[in-house]
């Protein structure tokens, strides 16, 4: 009997998902643990593993094609019941039974003792491994991965074979296709994003303070970067200027989020990412800085979920770090609201008693969407924000 695999729901507010590549083709038979398929959604992939084996019959879903949750991807056979809904979990009905032959038993029972690493693969790279006699643990610990589709398998065996040029070369093919995918999306949606009218207030802040209080927190044992401390003074700040949360919830449509939930911009090889912590102004400054180094982590591990990359209603992005001095930020949507943060600079003045000091300052700039937050608006949230940067102890 055939039923339909389903475009699973990875996340609770996704609608559609993009299927970027299938590691199965019409005929594959898989077994529990193998990769199925690829998902990408708000730049982020995930990959669709089987609970239990069965049989692709057909493909009604081609790669890089977009489509719905719960829209009918492939017809498949070896199963009694529905077809999946969510990521782990092609059915819930037991599978039908296979007659496996002796000596593929003792192999597998050979492959499973011989390593505790959990290595997921797609059926046709368990059948090339199979074949040429290798572990995919083996294949898998050369190329520093847990999960293998065939070209990985193909890859090592070209580099046991040759001289190693193929191997870099089929490397090579897959970083591009995954950056390619990711850029794609990351241009749409900045396309989109360009479109709505931005406005853009800078100021220069004093630091001092906010530097001596993170150095203070250290002191204690508390690991806090200065983006942390930043990001904590944001969310005090947006929760005195509710207005600034703004997030647009239909075509020209705005409404003020309950919710402050900060996206912090991620630097990854294939583009930008951007996590969401949220509830951010429920956190104490070092319980943000410990979601946050987490979050950043695995994002750059690529283990985040759909629901970590989704629901913010502000972003905050740093260059600092690479000692720029300002810059503006395009609008991360439907949010209204990006706060870009520039390199720290130290600066000469005169006191009041017409000494001359110095201090250290940072280059802040707010981009927002003139159709949902006005100037004013915008430059109360700056002015706000920079009263707790240079009085950090006035969020408590």
């Amino acid at each position: 009997m055939a039923n339909q695999l389903l475009m699973p729901k990875l996340g609770l507010t996704m609608e559609e998902g993009t299927l970027i590549e299938w590691y199965v083709k019409e005929g594959d038979s898989f077994e529990e643990g193998d990769i199925i398929f690829a998902v990408e959604t708000e730049k982020l992939t995930n990959e669709v593993e089987a609970n239990q084996s069965g049989e692709i019959l057909e493909i009604l879903v081609e790669e890089g094609e977009t489509v719905a949750v719960k829209t009918p991807v492939a017809n498949l056979v070896g199963y009694e019941g529905g077809a999946a809904e969510s990521k782990e979990e092609l059915s819930q009905a037991e599978p039908q039974k296979k007659e496996v032959s002796e000596e593929k038993k003792v192999k597998k029972e050979k492959k499973e003792t011989s390593s505790d690493i959990k290595v997921m693969a797609a059926p046709k790279a368990r059948k090339v491994a199979s074949d040429n006699d290798i572990s995919l643990e083996e294949v898998a610990a050369a190329l520093a991965k847990s999960r293998l589709s065939v070209s990985d398998v193909e890859e090592y065996l070209a580099g046991e074979k040759d001289s190693g040029e193929d191997k870099k070369e089929a490397a090579k093919t897959t970083k591009k296709k995954q950056s390619s995918s990711m850029r794609k999306i990351i241009a749409e949606r900045l396309s989109e994003s360009w479109r709505s009218p931005h406005i853009y207030l800078r100021k220069e802040i004093d630091v001092d303070a906010l530097i001596c209080f993170k150095e203070s927190l250290k002191a204690k044992g508390r690991e806090v970067s200065l983006n942390d401390v930043i990001t904590f003074v944001t969310a005090k700040a947006i929760k005195d200027s509710k207005t600034i949360n703004t997030v647009e919830v239909g075509e020209g449509e705005f409404e003020v989020a309950e919710d402050i939930n900060i996206g912090i911009a991620v630097a990854v090889e294939a583009g930008l990412l951007v996590p969401v912590v949220k509830n951010a102004e429920q956190y104490r400054v070092e319980e943000l800085a410990a979601k946050s180094k987490d979050l950043i982590k695995r994002t750059k591990e690529n283990k985040l979920t759909p629901d970590e990359m989704q629901g913010g209603t502000f972003t905050i992005t740093n260059l600092g770090m690479f000692g720029i001095d300002e810059f503006t930020a395009i609008l991360n949507p439907p949010q209204s609201a990006i706060l870009a943060v520039g390199t720290i600079k130290e600066k000469l003045y005169f006191d009041s008693f017409d000494d001359l000091n110095e201090k250290r300052v940072i280059n802040f700039t707010l981009g927002v969407d003139h159709r949902s937050i006005d100037g004013a608006t915008a430059a109360k949230f700056m002015q706000t924000f920079a009263e707790y940067i240079e009085n950090p102890y006035l969020c408590f």
